[in-house]
Formats: structure tokens, C-alpha cells, sequence
């Protein structure tokens, strides 16, 4: 039962060409759906309008570094309590650095954001770790 998840990013090629989908352990895909649940803005799965967090509706927010952690976090937790049942005792730390970006025609600032789940597989009552830190303003990969 462990290798029973799809792994991510779907590879439509190998099912038209008829071949099986690269599957995962449980704890990877825990992990792919946690990073898709934090990359994902509202209104951005047509089936479900709620699906997602609220950390694009506050990407370029002037809200206090305090506050805006806080709205981070309680929409995170809402997702995850809502999207990933396969996990118990969730807790959600964020984290945030901004940085000044020197380029030749101009310096702008960039926020990173790292977001840290503590919580227990409900099936094996193992404890889980997830962390991830992403750029925004605009949204980039490490």
C-alpha cells in the first residue's frame, strides 16, 4: 500500500503512449500535494474555487510582518485541514526574509517565504516534516 500515490508532475506522455504512471511512497506525496496546496492560488482548480492558500491574495501586501504571517498561516491550516487528511496534529510555522536584489538597471526587494508542517501520519501514527521555502513578489523556485 505504500507506493499506491501518483507522483507528480503528472506525465501525460506515458499515459497516451499506454505506459504505467510513476507512482510514490506515501510520505512524497504528502510532501507534492503540501507544496501544491502552497503554490496554489484560489480560483485556480476550476473544480474547486477553494482549493489553495491565501498566500497570493497577500503577495504584495503592505500588512505587517506579524499580521501577515498569521493570515499565511490560518489559511494554510485551513487547507490542509481540509485537503490532507492524511495527516494528524498539524502544526504551521511560517517564516518570511525579504531581500534587496542589485541588478545593472535596477534594485528591488524579493520576500521568502518558508513554511514548516509538523504533524503524524494518521495511518502509521509516524511523525511527518515538511518544509519548503519559495520566492514571491513574483513567485520563483530556489
Amino acid at each position: 500500500m505504500e507506493d499506491q500515490n501518483y507522483s507528480l508532475p503528472l506525465s501525460l506522455d506515458r499515459i497516451v503512449a499506454g505506459q504505467p504512471h510513476p507512482r510514490c511512497p506515501d510520505r512524497e506525496a504528502i510532501h507534492q500535494h503540501l507544496y501544491l496546496l502552497m503554490v496554489t492560488h484560489f480560483d485556480e482548480n476550476r473544480f474547486d474555487s477553494r482549493y489553495g492558500c491565501a498566500l497570493w491574495d497577500y503577495d504584495f501586501s503592505v500588512l505587517s510582518q506579524i499580521k501577515w504571517k498569521d493570515l499565511i498561516r490560518e489559511s494554510l491550516e485551513e487547507a490542509v485541514s481540509t485537503y490532507e487528511r492524511r495527516l494528524t496534529n498539524v502544526k504551521i510555522r511560517i517564516e518570511m526574509e525579504e531581500f534587496e536584489i542589485l541588478t545593472k538597471t535596477n534594485n528591488y526587494v524579493r520576500k521568502r517565504v518558508g513554511v514548516e508542517v509538523k504533524a503524524m501520519i494518521r495511518r502509521t501514527n509516524e511523525p511527518f516534516v515538511f518544509f519548503e521555502r519559495i520566492f514571491i513578489s513574483p513567485l520563483s523556485i530556489e
